[in-house]
């Protein structure tokens, strides 16, 4: 028929021409439209989430910490069962009110039919974010545990209950293991939201691949690598069976963490940026990210040049505190006919002090005790302020915060800035020594 209607030579008469060409601008419309999103040629697509949805969810729980004193929850997110003895998997931070204060909080699991059961906690990892509780009535089915090395560009499915609307089932893209990271993650092109922590992700045959953890907005989301639960799990089982003080394992693992981190830091030749006429350390290692930028402020008199480098990972403790990050920054700033009087008080407003308590609560650390002088560096003058604090609950850990100032020119100067949290008293020497 195709060939008859473009053919001049047709024998067909005009209106049979006119209703082959009809039927055919139809045929082509309706194809046209079938690959349209949300369309039926979209099916297999919505069709995959939903076979996805409908073999895992009797899975995946809701997870909530009560509150004793009232009896109602205080926070939420989900997990799922991943052996068939009952053992759930979720986030540290879903569960980290029950960690610190078992007194005043107990955790339940709410499943798909409605049943509400209590679970115990059996351990921890707080550097990945996992904890695994124990259901006390649900033993059966349970989801397959994967891997994490998939393709970029590989469709995954991640489950959980965003804002307590009830479970739900989010397609996404892997697009990789963070490696230039402390803490590996995957980075999950799709939409977790609040509630979704601690859910878990799937690859297109229903294995868990990963475990919901956090996001950035805008489909930028993170999933803890399947990996580190199959540790912990075995670690688990490994372990005597008695359940551990949960403020000594904490303790442990964020030691551990900071040794294994300084000593790569330490070990490295450091590169060098020039600001101004400094040449500072840059980039220490693969894991952090210098940003700049640099300003002439013609009406003012003074020009200035801007570096920020850190970290972009940090390990949580408590909804107040959180910890591992490491950042330091660099102004450098010209006088262009300030006095030398005007430019030292501008200068001095930019030379910080840090303030108590920042970051953190009167019950996570203590106040910074600080001590100060002046120093030779390579034959320049320069004030330091050096600080720390310990953590109450932990006080073998420290957050120390050091900031340095040129000070033997009138026109010109450099300001530093050095805060690492969560070390070592030895390592936190070191580090600010080098």
């Amino acid at each position: 028929p195709v060939e008859m209607i473009i053919n001049p030579n047709s024998i067909l008469p005009q209106r049979c021409l006119q209703r082959i060409m009809r039927a055919f601008c139809i045929l082509i419309a309706s194809s046209f439209f079938l690959c349209l999103p949300g369309s039926a040629g979209a099916q297999s697509i919505t069709d995959e989430a939903q076979r996805i949805y409908e073999v895992s969810h009797p899975r995946v729980v809701q997870i909530q910490v009560i509150d004793l004193a009232t009896g109602k929850k205080t926070s939420i997110g989900s997990g799922f069962q991943f052996t068939a003895q009952g053992h759930i998997a979720t986030n540290f931070h879903v569960v980290s009110e029950a960690v610190h204060a078992p007194q005043r909080f107990r955790i339940e699991s709410l499943r798909h039919d409605g049943a509400v059961g209590l679970v115990d906690l059996l351990d921890i990892d707080v550097v990945h974010d996992l904890a695994i509780v124990l259901s006390r009535d649900s033993g059966g089915s349970s989801l397959s545990l994967g891997h994490s090395q998939l393709s970029k560009g590989t469709r995954l499915f991640a489950m959980g209950n965003p804002f307590d609307l009830g479970m739900t089932v989010m397609e996404g893209i892997y697009n990789g293991l963070m490696e230039d990271s402390f803490y590996r993650k995957i980075l999950f092109s799709g939409s977790l939201n609040l509630g979704m922590s601690g859910g878990p992700a799937f690859n297109r045959v229903g294995e868990v691949i990963g475990v919901n953890v956090s996001t950035a907005g805008n489909e930028v989301s993170f999933l803890v690598p399947v990996e580190y639960l199959k540790d912990l799990y075995d670690n688990l089982i490994q372990s005597s069976g008695q359940a551990p003080r949960w403020e000594e394992r904490i303790k442990h693992q964020i030691m551990a963490n900071q040794e294994d981190h300084m000593k790569k830091l330490l070990a490295v030749k450091w590169e060098t940026l020039e600001v101004g006429d400094a040449m500072v350390p840059g980039e220490l290692l693969n894991v952090f990210k210098c940003w700049g930028k640099s300003e002439d402020k013609e009406s003012e008199l003074y020009n200035y040049a801007y570096i920020n480098c850190a970290t972009s990972d940090e390990i949580f403790l408590s909804s107040s505190l959180s910890t591992g990050q490491v950042l330091f920054q660099y102004y450098w700033m010209t006088s262009k006919g300030l006095n030398p009087i005007r430019f030292y008080h501008l200068y001095e407003n930019h030379f910080r002090y840090p303030h108590p308590y920042e970051n953190a609560e009167e019950d996570d650390v203590t106040n910074f005790r600080c001590d100060n002088n002046f120093v030779d560096v390579n034959g320049r003058d320069m004030k330091v302020l050096w600080c720390a604090r310990n953590y109450k609950r932990y006080p073998a850990l420290y957050d120390i915060n050091l900031s340095m100032a040129l000070v033997d020119r009138q026109d010109r100067g450099l300001l530093v800035e050095v805060v690492a949290l969560g070390l070592g008293k030895q390592n936190a020497i070191d580090f600010i020594r080098k």
